[in-house]
C-alpha cells in the first residue's frame, strides 16, 4: 500500500483477525487473564462513553495476549429492562404481554446487530465464542438458580415493606437506581391542636395528611415538652400520638414533625421503631388512597386541594419557599415515593462485614475508588428490593398458590422457567399454582456475571481457570450497583470475590464540560465520529482520555492527532523501508544509534509498567512522544546522510528495530496500522508476538547526555540557516562548534555525523567553557 488509507486498513483486517480467530481464547494451558467485561443495555447505538470504557479494558486485553496470557473476554449483552420496554410501548402501543415480549426481544437482536458492527468497527479483541445474552434461556436458567440458592440460604424472602416506586414506570425500584436532585418547593405549617393548644407542624407534603400516624418532637426541645405522650388532633381531626424521639430536628421548620406512611425515609424508620400502624397513602399509580375525598386525586392535585380546603378553616399557618433534595427514577427523572407493596427483597444488611472484606481484596484503581463502595456499603439501611412490576425481565422462579399465596420455589431441574412452564401441581390447599407476576431487578441478571462467564455451575475446570476473574472493568457511576451488587451476591455464593483487579473509568462530557445530553445539545454522536475519523485515531483519544475516574470533555483534537500520528507512523515506515534496501544491517552502532536504543529501551521499561498499573494515559503519552519527537524529529534525520551514503547498516538494524519495537508498544492501542506495518516484516499478527524487553545493557545515561549536546548543536546550525533563509537541506561552508572538555572527545567521535546531519562542508570542535555554535555559509 502506497499511500495510507486507515479505513481500508480496518476493512481488510476486521476480516482477517475474525478468519483466523486471531482473539478465540485458547484454554491452552497459558495463564489466564479473564475479564468480566460490562455488557451494554441494548439500545441500538454506542455512546461514548462505551467507547471510552471499552477501549480501555481492550488496550489491557491486548497487553496480557502479547505477554503470554490466554486472554479471556466475552462480549456480553444486557438485554432486559425499562428502557427497551419503553421504546416498544413507544412504537407499538399497549400489546398482549406474549407479543409484547416478542417485539421487546426483536428490538434487542436488531440493537445488538448495530452496536456488534460499532464494536467491530473500534476493534475491540474480545472472543465472538464467548459471546452471551442475558435473555439466553442459559442466562435465565443460572440467574434463576443464583436465586433460588440464596432463598435456600434464606436471604430471599417475600415481604410487604415501604419500598422506592417509581410511579411512571409503575414498578418498585432499589435505591440505588435514584439520583437525588435539587428542587424548589414549599413548607406548609400546619395547626395541630393537643387539648386546645395550637402545635404547629411544618411539612412539604400536605397531600400526605391523611396517612399522619403521629407527630415527633425532639425530647431536649423545651417548647415541646408538655405535649409528649399526649395525643394530637391533625388537621383533618384525627388523633395521632405524641412522641419524642432523638432524631427529630429541632432546627427545621417548627420543630415538630408529622410521620405519613410514607413521606420518605424517616418516617419508615420511625415507623418501625415505634411500632406505628401503616396507612396506605398512594396507589402504585400514584394517586390517594383511604383519603376519603381525596381518593383518585394525583400528588399535585391532592396537594392544592387539601391546602385550599385547610386555608379555608384557618389550618395554614404560613408557607414557607424552600429548597430540598428529592429521589428520582435515573430511568424516567420522575420523582419516586415509597409505597407499602408485596415485594422480593435479598438481604443485604447482615453482608456489610462481608461485602468491605471481599472488596478490600480487590485491587482498586485508582486506589481511592474503594472508598465510593465502602461509603455505599455503610449507607445501605434497606434490603435490596429485587422485583420489578414489568414485563421484559427474567422472571422470578416461584410459583404462587392463587388460593392461598403460598410460595413454592421452582426446581433446579425446572429451569428456566417462564409464564410457558407447566406448574408443579396443585397446593395443598387445593388451589392452582401461578408463576410469580413480577420479573427480577436487571441488576440480579448482571451481578453474577463473572460467575455465569466462568462457568458456574457447570463447568468446574473453566471456572478454576476463570474465576475469580483477572479483571472487572466499570463506571464510577455504577459502583453501588454493579459493583456492590456483584461483590455481595458472588461472595454469598462462592465465599470468594469475584475479580481480583477492578478499573473505574470516568465520564466523557460534552465539550462545554457539562454531561452530554441531546436535550442541551452537548450530544458527540458516535456513528458520525466513525463516519469522518478511523478507529485508531478514535482509540488513541481514549487512551490520552482514559485518566482513571476522572471526567473528561470531549474534544477532536486528540482524534485529529491521532490521525495524524497514524500518517506520521506510515511515513517513518517507508523510510525504513526503502533504507533496507540501501544498506546491509550491522552492529558496528554509532553514538547516535546507541542514544536511540537507550531511550527505546527505558520507554519499554515505562511503558510496561504503565500498562500493568492500567495507567494508559501515562503509556500513550510516552510512546507517541518518543516516536514522533525523538525517533522521527532527531533520530531519523539523524541517519538519513548515512542511510543514503550507503554506509548505514547500523543505522538500518536500528530503525527496523526502533520500529518494530514501537510498533508493539503501539499495538494495543492502533491495532488496525500497526498489524498493517508489522505484516510487512513478519508473517504472523503483531497481537499474538511477544512483548518488548528492556534491556539494560542498552540503557546508558553517558551516551544520553552527550547525544543531547549533539542534538543541541544541529537545532543550532538549523536556525543559523533559517535566520539566512538557506534551505535546512543545503550545505553551508564552515562551522566552529565550542564543547566543554569533558565532551570534546565523544562528540569529536562522531564528527561525521555532525557534519553529516548538519550538511557542513568543513566542521571545527574545540574545548571551551560553554556550547557556542559558529557558522558561516
Amino acid at each position: 500500500m502506497k499511500d495510507f488509507n486507515a479505513k481500508k486498513v480496518q476493512e481488510k483486517w476486521s476480516k482477517l483477525w475474525v478468519e483466523n480467530n486471531t482473539y478465540s481464547f485458547k484454554n491452552d494451558g497459558k495463564p489466564v487473564f479473564s475479564i468480566d467485561s460490562p455488557p451494554p443495555f441494548t439500545s441500538g447505538d454506542l455512546h461514548f462513553g462505551h467507547v471510552l470504557s471499552y477501549s480501555l479494558f481492550d488496550f489491557a486485553a491486548r497487553f496480557k495476549r502479547m505477554n503470554g496470557f490466554d486472554v479471556f473476554f466475552p462480549q456480553g449483552w444486557d438485554c432486559q429492562g425499562f428502557p427497551t420496554e419503553l421504546t416498544v410501548e413507544k412504537k407499538f402501543g399497549r400489546l398482549p404481554k406474549k407479543e409484547f415480549k416478542e417485539k421487546c426481544v426483536q428490538t434487542t437482536l436488531e440493537n445488538i446487530k448495530r452496536m456488534k458492527s460499532q464494536m467491530q468497527f473500534m476493534g475491540f479483541s474480545s472472543d465472538p465464542a464467548l459471546e452471551y445474552k442475558t435473555i439466553d434461556d442459559d442466562y435465565h436458567r443460572k440467574v434463576q438458580l443464583s436465586v433460588l440458592k440464596m432463598f435456600d440460604l434464606g436471604l430471599v424472602y417475600k415481604a410487604e415493606h415501604p419500598v422506592l416506586f417509581c410511579t411512571n414506570c409503575k414498578s418498585a425500584i432499589a435505591k440505588a437506581e435514584t439520583e437525588v436532585v435539587e428542587r424548589k418547593s414549599k413548607l406548609f405549617y400546619l395547626k395541630f391542636n393537643v387539648e386546645g393548644e395550637v402545635l404547629l407542624v411544618a411539612t412539604s407534603r400536605p397531600e400526605l395528611l391523611h396517612a399522619c400516624v403521629a407527630v415527633f418532637v425532639n425530647p431536649a426541645d423545651d417548647r415541646y415538652k408538655k405535649f409528649v405522650s399526649k395525643k394530637a388532633l391533625t388537621p383533618f381531626g384525627v388523633e395521632v400520638p405524641v412522641i419524642a424521639d432523638v432524631d427529630a430536628d429541632s432546627a427545621f421548620g417548627s420543630g415538630a414533625v408529622m410521620v405519613c406512611t410514607f413521606g420518605d425515609e424517616s418516617d419508615v424508620a420511625w415507623v418501625y421503631r415505634h411500632k406505628l400502624p401503616v396507612i396506605n397513602a398512594l396507589t402504585e399509580k400514584g394517586f390517594l388512597s383511604n383519603a376519603g375525598k381525596y381518593d383518585g386525586l394525583n400528588i399535585t392535585q391532592a396537594r392544592e386541594k387539601v391546602i385550599e380546603d385547610l386555608t379555608e378553616k384557618g389550618l395554614v399557618e404560613r408557607v414557607e419557599e424552600i429548597t430540598q433534595n428529592v429521589k428520582v427514577h435515573d430511568r424516567c427523572g420522575r420523582v419516586v415515593e415509597l409505597i407499602s407493596t408485596l415485594q422480593w427483597f435479598i438481604k443485604i444488611k447482615e453482608f456489610k462485614k462481608q461485602v468491605e472484606g471481599w472488596a478490600r481484596e480487590i485491587r482498586w484503581y485508582p486506589e481511592f475508588t474503594l472508598q465510593y463502595l465502602l461509603d455505599w456499603n455503610n449507607f445501605v439501611d434497606y434490603d435490596w428490593v429485587i422485583s420489578r412490576q414489568r414485563v421484559y425481565g427474567t422472571p422470578i422462579p416461584f410459583w404462587v398458590c392463587e388460593k392461598c399465596g403460598v410460595l413454592k420455589p421452582a426446581k433446579e431441574e425446572d429451569l428456566p422457567v417462564d409464564e410457558n412452564s407447566k406448574p408443579p401441581g396443585k397446593c395443598e390447599c387445593g388451589g392452582d399454582f401461578k408463576l410469580e407476576d413480577s420479573v427480577l431487578d436487571v441488576w440480579v441478571d448482571s451481578s453474577v456475571s463473572a460467575l455465569i462467564i466462568s462457568g458456574w455451575p457447570d463447568n468446574k475446570k473453566l471456572f478454576e481457570k476463570v474465576y475469580p476473574c483477572t479483571l472487572r472493568p466499570q463506571g464510577t457511576e455504577i459502583i453501588r450497583t454493579w459493583g456492590f451488587y456483584s461483590i455481595l451476591r458472588c461472595g454469598v455464593l462462592t465465599g470468594k470475590t469475584p475479580f481480583s483487579d477492578i478499573i473505574i473509568n470516568g465520564t466523557v462530557l460534552g465539550s462545554d464540560g457539562k454531561k452530554m445530553s441531546k436535550s442541551t445539545k452537548n450530544y458527540e454522536d458516535p456513528e458520525k465520529v466513525f463516519s469522518i475519523y478511523s478507529s485508531d485515531a478514535i482509540r488513541q483519544w481514549a487512551a490520552l482520555s482514559g485518566i482513571l475516574a476522572k471526567d473528561r470533555p470531549f474534544n477532536y483534537k486528540d482524534i485529529d492527532y491521532g490521525e495524524s500520528f497514524l500518517k506520521k507512523l506510515w511515513n517513518a515506515f517507508k523510510f525504513v523501508e526503502s533504507a533496507e534496501k540501501k544498506a546491509k544491517e550491522s552492529d558496528d552502532y554509532s553514538l547516535t544509534d546507541r542514544w536511540v536504543l537507550s531511550r527505546l529501551n527505558r520507554l519499554v521499561k515505562k511503558t510496561t509498567v504503565d500498562f500493568n498499573n492500567y495507567d494508559f494515559y501515562s503509556a500513550i503519552t510516552g510512546v507517541q512522544s518518543f516516536f514522533w519527537h525523538e525517533f522521527c524529529d532527531l533520530y531519523l534525520e539523524d541517519v538519513k546522510w548515512r542511510v543514503y551514503s550507503g554506509s548505514g547498516g547500523a543505522a538500518v538494524k536500528t530503525l527496523k528495530t526502533v520500529l518494530l519495537t514501537s510498533l508493539k508498544l503501539l499495538a494495543p492501542f492502533i491495532p488496525y496500522t500497526a498489524e498493517e506495518v508489522y505484516s510487512n516484516f513478519e508473517t504472523y499478527s503483531i497481537h499474538l508476538s511477544e512483548w518488548p524487553v528492556s534491556r539494560e545493557e542498552f540503557i546508558n545515561d553517558e551516551v544520553e547526555n552527550i547525544v543531547n549536546v549533539f542534538h543541541e548543536i544541529v537545532s543550532r546550525v538549523r536556525k543559523f540557516k533559517s535566520e539566512k533563509s538557506l534551505p535546512l537541506g543545503g550545505e553551508i561552508q564552515f562551522a566552529e562548534i565550542t564543547v566543554s572538555e569533558e565532551l570534546l572527545k565523544p562528540l569529536s567521535e562522531v564528527s561525521d555525523d555532525l557534519k553529516g546531519v548538519c550538511r557542513v562542508k568543513v566542521l571545527s570542535l574545540k574545548g571551551g567553557k560553554e556550547l557556542k555554535v559558529d557558522c558561516q555559509a
